[in-house]
């Protein structure tokens, strides 16, 4: 029975050690935390605070209240588990189908629990439920996982590659080809439960509250999308626009965090564009279509966006795109998340050229212009040699080894995005103080800071290398709050629709009757549980650390760009005190 429009109210919960199916709803929980990563948040509050790879540990997977709907660049789906590789609470958000075919195949989300005993499947056809033997399905790579499902019924299809199975640390969860859930290493909890795949169809219409006034400002918002100056770049070039638009700024880290002095034209997303045969892809109810899909020899390759070219090009040093295209396929068809690889495969190369490390195997993979960078990548998804080592994490290796905490470019073990702290300072707070771990998604002070205010929600723009005062502080904290409701109806950050615009898509959706300013408190509610579960899971204000290498001064770049330990400790002390903590 539906308790409210925009939702099922129906919780899929599946017990892959007993083989137990069932559902349940949740009554007011939709109306306190909205869907998404806010109900993904309360769910594991509820059933959660296990070890990573204990059964017991959830795997929830949530839609929100717009997804499977008319309004744009909605079609998305939030996972959320204990992860392995921060040891906090792990979120990851992916787009695609998935999302939008769950949603409408009756349910709002999944809960799976236990663990099989050999490889399972889960089918989710219009709302009938199977779980399968995957054995045929195990060692696969996730474009052929994807091949062998369809050829029995077309379905959206989320798995993970050998490194999920191997219980890689930063494996992550691909869906439709080659789009990812990629941070917080997910994958490999799924590998734990020894879930191959979860497949989904429906054909249900989602329940709405003002069904034609909804569509109408559907329209009307999508209209306001395209003709967005700033989301014509993306339709055009894809994300890696930001390589042409972030350098700039000094925006688009180089040599492993230490300088911006590289080539960045070899990388050009205008020039990667002329170069190559390249299409574009949308997305469920997208109306940007930023996804790329290369021809290269052979292959169909997904990609590569922003982050995986930056890491694997002007971070490692490397300029070569084909290299990079093809470590994209190589990366996403192992189920490894791009960012974690990358930043990984770079501090080991500054390490080695710095004499830090002295391993003649790493040596030999990085020689050669990267030649052998290949053959790491598959070594560590398949822990292989020293593979093995490098599996657990840049930030637990590279201890383990006696580097300095502050070589290292981590925030609560997850490696830091390709958005350069000294660039945007605000962004490194933002960092520090992510649920997840060093996040460029959970605040984009980046944007912010070249013009992206909502002046109405407190978001300002200001001078991005000013920001030790309260009212700059309190910009990251909205942005925060704001992210949180992007993340919980869910909605594609590229799309950029006003906060008024989404307040009201809200309360047509589902006969609510916020406002802004609750909406954001309900987006302040969300990030206070997340800390609240990080703290019973362990965390302290220690956590909360930016690590010095991207936040020192680069040579011939301005003083105001570096944030001193003194810096970061009275941003820090105004956050807490600002968010009551």
């Amino acid at each position: 029975m539906i308790s409210l429009p925009g939702f099922w109210d129906k919780i899929l919960f599946i017990n892959l050690s007993s083989n137990e199916i069932w559902t349940e709803g949740i009554d007011d929980a939709w109306e306190n935390y909205i869907g998404g990563i806010g109900i993904a948040s309360f769910l594991f509050e509820k059933y959660g605070i296990n070890d990573p790879f204990d059964g017991k540990n959830p795997i929830i997977i949530m839609t929100g209240p717009f997804v499977g709907t008319a309004f744009p660049n909605s079609g998305r789906h939030e996972i959320v588990s204990r992860s392995p590789q921060t040891n906090f609470l792990g979120e990851a958000n992916s787009g695609g189908h998935f999302g939008y075919e769950l949603k409408r195949s009756g349910y709002d989300g999944i809960v799976i629990v236990g663990k099989s005993d050999i490889p399972r499947i889960i089918y989710i056809d219009d709302g009938n439920i199977n779980i399968e033997d995957a054995s045929n399905l195990w060692g696969l790579d996730i474009y052929s996982t994807q091949k062998k499902i369809n050829e029995r019924k077309k379905f959206s299809v989320m798995t993970i590659g050998p490194a999920g199975e191997n219980l890689v640390y930063f494996s992550s969860v691909m869906n439709d080809e080659g789009r990812a859930a990629g941070r917080t290493g997910l994958g490999a909890v799924f590998g734990s439960k020894k879930l191959k795949a979860i497949a989904v169809r429906g054909k249900n219409i989602i329940p709405l509250y003002n069904k034609n006034e909804f569509n109408k400002l559907a329209v009307s918002i999508a209209k306001q999308i395209i003709e967005s100056p700033v989301v014509s770049g993306f339709k055009n070039y894809g994300s890696m626009i930001w390589i042409d638009g972030g350098q700039g700024f000094g925006d688009v880290p180089a040599n492993y965090y230490h300088d911006h002095d590289f080539p960045y034209d070899s990388l050009s997303s205008i020039k990667f564009h002329e170069t190559f045969n390249v299409t574009s892809y949308h997305c469920s109810s997208c109306v940007i279509g930023c996804g790329r899909t290369v021809s290269y020899k052979s292959f169909k390759i997904d990609g590569p966006e922003y982050e995986t070219v930056a890491a694997f090009g002007s971070l490692l040093g490397n300029q070569d795109m084909e290299k990079i295209i093809l470590w994209n396929h190589l990366v996403n068809s192992l189920g490894l998340d791009s960012i974690s690889t990358g930043v990984l495969i770079s501090a080991l190369n500054y390490y080695i050229k710095n004499n830090l490390l002295n391993d003649e195997n790493l040596k030999n993979y990085l020689s050669n212009n990267f030649d052998h960078v290949t053959d790491l990548i598959k070594d560590i998804a398949y822990k292989k040699g020293i593979g093995n080592d490098l599996s657990f994490g840049l930030e637990r290796f590279a201890l383990s080894k006696g580097i300095e905490r502050d070589l290292i470019a981590t925030v609560k073990n997850l490696e830091v995005p390709m958005h350069d702290p000294r660039a945007f300072k605000l962004q490194g707070l933002v960092y520090a103080t992510s649920s997840r771990g060093a996040d460029h998604m959970q605040g984009d002070m980046y944007q912010v800071d070249i013009g992206g205010s909502h002046e109405e929600l407190g978001i300002t723009m200001g001078d991005r290398w000013i920001v030790d005062s309260d009212e700059r502080v309190m910009s990251v904290i909205k942005t925060q709050d704001f992210r949180q409701i992007y993340n919980s109806l869910i909605i594609c950050y590229y799309a950029q629709p006003s906060p008024e615009d989404i307040k009201n898509a809200y309360n047509l959706a589902t006969g609510f009757n916020v406002t802004l300013e609750e909406l954001m408190e309900i987006g302040s509610k969300i990030i206070n549980k997340k800390r609240k579960i990080n703290e019973s899971l362990g965390l302290s204000k220690d956590d909360d650390y930016l690590p010095k290498i991207v936040r020192s001064k680069i040579e011939n770049e301005p003083e105001e760009s570096q944030m001193t330990d003194n810096e970061l400790k009275s941003l820090l002390a105004r956050y807490y005190k600002l968010r009551g903590w």
